[in-house]
């Protein structure tokens, strides 16, 4: 399955949770991995990916 990464600053775990929650319900989202100590988000989708929408929920 294709990947995407976004580059975003994650304050803490609990942020990092309240982003997947947020994100992993977006159309074509399959995963959701966020690295607060790299400041990425990866997340893993299928070809239907609403990128769009990802970036508007993630608030990029």
């Amino acid at each position: 399955m294709p990947q995407s990464q976004f580059n975003l600053t994650v304050a803490d775990q609990a942020a990092a949770d309240a982003l997947i929650a947020k994100t992993e319900t977006i159309a074509g989202v399959k995963f959701v991995n966020v690295n607060i100590d790299k400041g990425t988000v990866i997340v893993t989708h299928s070809e239907d990916f609403d990128e769009a929408a990802f970036k508007v929920a993630a608030g990029i």
